[in-house]
């Protein structure tokens, strides 16, 4: 069942009409409202008083109002992004210059996360398995630690790895579900092991539960330029609408640049 929350990949705020947060403004309610705006109520409602109390019969009440008057509160709440990176580590092409760039980008990342009140966290892919090499930290030990033997080498998972990540948030959403959640896919999208039997159709099923869940997707393709494109990077992004970028030479700056202006403001 989806929540109530509107989450928006540009930031760290959220827009919500629960009542907890710092009130911003006020709207037209859509539907029954609890939280009512009565400074704005009261101020729509002024300029007909004169109107309606001659319109009433009794001429007594302090204050003449209609369901058309009333507002509702939107409220502002600080929440935390939680970046999940994951990265080809397959023997594909470049899989070590991938996890060196997406090593250096998590610890970066780390470096004021706990000030932005963001958490990290990093998937890597190899041979028939996905696997969750960082659990979501604020903490840059903890990620030196970690992250400091990453082996790479062998066929290229991709369902697994969309699985593993779409399984991630999922849990991690249900802990909290006043995250922003954003995925860093970080590939050349060329898929040659199955979950069961089609690679590419088991790539499409699973990302169809990633959207539908709203959690933000980057693409970020490495496929080397040539004549002949293999990867789906491009064809993924294109049906679902995820952000799609193309990089040849992957670089911790060439990530950051991509990943900043999504959680900072």
């Amino acid at each position: 069942m989806r929540d109530s929350i509107y989450r928006y990949s540009s930031g760290r705020h959220i827009k919500s009409i629960s009542k907890k947060g710092r009130y911003i403004k006020y709207r037209i309610p859509h539907g029954k409202t609890t939280d009512i705006a009565f400074d704005a109520t009261f101020r729509v409602s002024a300029l007909y008083q004169k109107e309606r109390r001659e319109k009433f019969k009794d001429k007594n009440l302090a204050l003449y109002l209609t369901k058309d008057d009333l507002r509702e509160k939107v409220r502002e709440r600080k929440i935390s992004s939680h970046l999940l990176f994951v990265v080809d580590a397959s023997g594909s092409m470049g899989a070590m210059r991938r996890m060196e760039a997406a090593k250096g980008a998590v610890l970066s990342l780390l470096m004021d996360a706990y000030q932005k009140r963001n958490k990290v966290g990093m998937i890597a892919f190899r041979k028939d398995m996905a696997e969750l090499v960082l659990p979501f930290t604020s903490s840059v030990e903890l990620g030196e630690k970690l992250l400091k033997e990453l082996p790479t080498g062998g066929k290229t998972p991709l369902s697994k790895a969309f699985l593993k990540a779409y399984e991630v948030f999922k849990n991690e959403m249900r802990k909290n579900p006043n995250i922003i959640p954003i995925m860093i896919f970080i590939s050349d999208f060329k898929p040659n092991v199955a979950i069961k039997k089609d690679y590419i159709k088991e790539v499409f099923d699973i990302c169809d539960k990633i959207a539908e869940e709203g959690i933000n997707v980057i693409l970020i393709d490495t496929e080397p330029k040539s004549f002949i494109k293999i990867g789906i990077g491009d064809k993924i992004a294109k049906r679902y609408g995820f952000k799609y970028y193309k990089i040849d030479d992957i670089s911790v700056d060439g990530i950051l640049n991509i990943v900043n202006p999504l959680i900072n403001y």
